[in-house]
């Protein structure tokens, strides 16, 4: 389906996804695992749990899949290839009945390539007070990019 010009992507807040930020390295990384594999990774970061130390990613390739606009298969290689390159590691768990469980992912992504901000669960977060700030205000949203001091960049997205 073709959209018109003038109207933007169908943006939408998700309190529950995560932000991500992107450390100085991360174009290494994304040139290493590839495209489709980098945008498996953001996708995973964005709906794992746990601190810095300890992500999780709890999904499953058809959910990946389905949120992405991919076909599944395309979705397993890529995990496979962030397996196979250790930047995730595969945790297959079964329930008490024995039926196997949503995949679970650890994530194993140095930090100076890409971290997940843990200081708060939501997009809406404030910049630091030493971040340079370009905003684009369209007729409902505001699209904000930060670039930090230490050159790392946040995307944020404001309803």
């Amino acid at each position: 389906m073709r959209r018109h010009p003038s109207k933007g992507p169908p943006l939408h807040a998700d309190p529950t996804r995560r932000t991500i930020v992107l450390g100085p390295r991360a174009h290494e990384l994304r040139a290493y695992v590839g495209s489709t594999a980098w945008t498996v990774l953001e996708e995973m970061m964005q709906r794992s749990t746990g601190d810095s130390d300890h992500v999780v990613a709890q999904v499953s390739i058809r959910s990946l899949a389905a949120s992405l606009g991919l076909a599944k298969d395309t979705v397993a290689r890529a995990v496979r290839r962030l397996r196979d390159l250790g930047v995730i590691h595969a945790e297959q768990r079964r329930s008490d009945s024995g039926v196997f469980q949503t995949g679970s992912y650890r994530l194993d992504v140095p930090t100076v390539c890409l971290t997940v901000d843990t200081s708060t669960t939501t997009n809406h977060r404030r910049p630091h007070p030493t971040t340079h700030r370009r905003t684009t205000n369209t007729t409902n949203t505001t699209d904000t990019a930060n670039t930090t001091d230490t050159g790392q960049l946040s995307l944020t997205f404001n309803p």
